[in-house]
């Protein structure tokens, strides 16, 4: 009994040796276990580098320079003349105070650029330039034809493209990816990473389209601890660009004008109706207003000396509850609608006044 246990221990090791053999001495030939990936992942990995390849040369870097200040930012070629020049879409901020301007292109190259208009408010500037005798034939430059794009709805969760020069031109045209954080009305909120650099850079969907212009990231917000002392907090992820409609809103005005672009001003603070205000029975007051119905609109806080808002007649602590017909939520509405306005345009604002007790209706003539 004890040696036929002993043969079957030897031959369970000579199996176990065979074994260990056939994997130590395995066939080189054979075709190496192939890895499974997510069909969707790839085709998404597919998508944003062939969008990249397409839409990129027609992405600049901006080089803007006042004495010894210098200014870095990034832009997008939204259109060539018959005459072989471009034009440029970035941000105001970025020539702001800047005497001369170069459009940096292919990562190589620098041209000068005129300034052809910009708003302030709105923070889009126009800029042109044109390809010199020894620069290439520009066939290979690809242009944002943003006037002829059918209309598109950006939607939270939309995959996004960010491509700019952060921190410097030796960065140039650098991808970031990211989603569609939040909408509102003029602004785009995505978490695709914006950094010093990349202002006035394009934002685009997964298809390549233009939906806005990048301009700013969070980096801080304050905060107060228990024991009240405020801090800084470090955010990360929070990047904004200027909506698309903004932007063609924007380039219409500075092309049929040139120059600045002054947006009108009512000469009046406004607060959301709906946000505690330091007026005297505040609670009372907004107590009163949902009585007749009203719980959204815009309070009338304070007056300018001299404005237009004053001079029809608008009165503190009226609430103005439309503007050209459109229902005024927040002050973000109200500021979209006189952020595309120019001097000679006329709105309508409807406002509630709780002394009369009735709706009334102002015409103004912006100046």
């Amino acid at each position: 009994m004890k040696m036929k246990k002993i043969l079957f221990t030897i031959l369970i090791g000579v199996l176990s040796i065979s074994l260990i053999g056939c994997s130590l001495f395995k066939d080189d030939n054979k075709e190496p276990t192939e890895i499974q990936k997510d069909p969707t992942i790839v085709e998404i990995q597919n998508d944003i580098t062939e969008t990249y390849k397409k839409i990129s040369s027609g992405c600049v870097g901006i080089y803007a320079t006042q004495g010894n200040s210098a200014s870095i930012g990034s832009g997008v070629i939204y259109k060539k003349t018959s005459s072989g020049k471009y034009y440029v879409v970035t941000n105001e901020h970025v020539i702001d105070g800047m005497n001369s301007v170069r459009i940096f292109l292919g990562g190589s190259k620098y041209y000068k650029a005129t300034v052809i208009g910009y708003d302030k408010k709105n923070d889009i500037a126009v800029l042109s330039f044109s390809l010199d005798i020894l620069g290439k034939d520009g066939d290979d430059i690809y242009i944002h034809d943003i006037f002829n794009y059918d209309d598109e709805i950006v939607t939270v969760g939309q995959t996004t493209l960010a491509i700019g020069c952060p921190l410097s031109l030796d960065y140039f045209n650098t991808l970031t990816t990211g989603v569609v954080s939040k909408v509102t009305k003029g602004t785009i909120q995505t978490n695709a990473d914006i950094n010093p650099g990349n202002s006035g850079g394009g934002l685009f969907n997964i298809a390549g389209r233009l939906i806005g212009i990048n301009s700013s990231k969070e980096v801080t917000t304050t905060g107060t601890s228990s024991s009240g002392v405020t801090t800084e907090i470090a955010v990360e992820g929070i990047g904004f660009a200027i909506s698309l409609d903004v932007v063609k809103k924007c380039i219409t005005d500075i092309e049929s004008k040139t120059g600045a672009i002054d947006r009108p001003l009512l000469g009046m603070t406004v607060s959301n109706i709906n946000v505690y205000l330091e007026l005297p029975k505040t609670e009372d007051y907004i107590d009163i207003l949902k009585e007749v119905g009203l719980d959204q609109g815009l309070i009338v806080v304070e007056l300018t000396y001299e404005g237009l808002a004053r001079e029809v007649g608008i009165r503190p602590r009226d609430v103005i509850t439309k503007c050209n017909s459109e229902v005024l939520v927040s002050n973000i509405d109200l500021s979209y609608i006189l952020n595309q306005s120019l001097a000679g345009d006329t709105i309508e604002l409807e406002v509630y006044r709780s002394s009369e007790k009735k709706m009334l209706t102002f015409t103004i003539t912006l100046k």
